[in-house]
């Protein structure tokens, strides 16, 4: 039987530890079933650019300095980012990016699934993604969303400036042993 309630804990570790590190199960430039092609010029689709961001962020190989830069108001949560960083539970943790669509042309909505040691944990999780200065990053909203569900939101997730994007977001009464996630709003 499925237990929601470590599988939020191991979900909020991974966002945390997704940051610093989460499993390199999913960290390759391979975009799979996806069939956004390159632009003529060789720049990378939308999806492409949302899709390698949002599992680089999430792979355990990834260097917490670069898990701030792929995350908005990264800095913000650097203190959460590095704190996760040798976690085991992080480590093994990936996503998978099933679903982009972008809603302007510098924000996203994502659909995603958490893996632990390359195996499901949680699927058609709603995320955000937004392009700041070029470069496409998850919202931190995202990232509040999945550390809330874990119960360990630092307290840059209750301010504005923590997240200011749509991206997931924890429905009203959801606990980590019943996380439930309503999609991002539509404009």
């Amino acid at each position: 039987m499925f237990d929601h309630g470590i599988a939020a804990k191991m979900l909020a570790a991974c966002a945390l530890t997704a940051l610093v590190t989460v499993a390199a199960a999913c960290g390759s430039d391979d975009s799979g079933s996806k069939s956004a092609e390159s632009s003529s010029s060789g720049t990378p689709t939308v999806t492409q650019a949302v899709s390698r961001n949002f599992e680089r962020f999430f792979d355990g190989s990834t260097p917490a300095d670069q898990k701030i830069a792929l995350l908005e108001n990264g800095p913000a949560f650097a203190a959460a980012i590095k704190a996760q960083a040798d976690s085991p539970m992080a480590k093994s943790a990936s996503a998978k990016v099933t679903n982009v669509a972008s809603t302007s042309t510098d924000h996203a909505d994502v659909t995603f699934d958490v893996l632990f040691n390359g195996t499901p944990a949680l699927s058609g999780q709603q995320g955000g993604a937004v392009q700041v200065e070029g470069t496409w990053k998850v919202t931190a909203a995202t990232f509040c969303a999945l550390l809330t569900l874990e119960g360990a939101a630092p307290p840059v997730c209750g301010t504005a400036s923590g997240a200011p994007s749509p991206g997931a977001t924890p429905a009203p009464g959801a606990t980590p042993a019943n996380p439930t996630i309503l999609p991002a709003p539509t404009s």
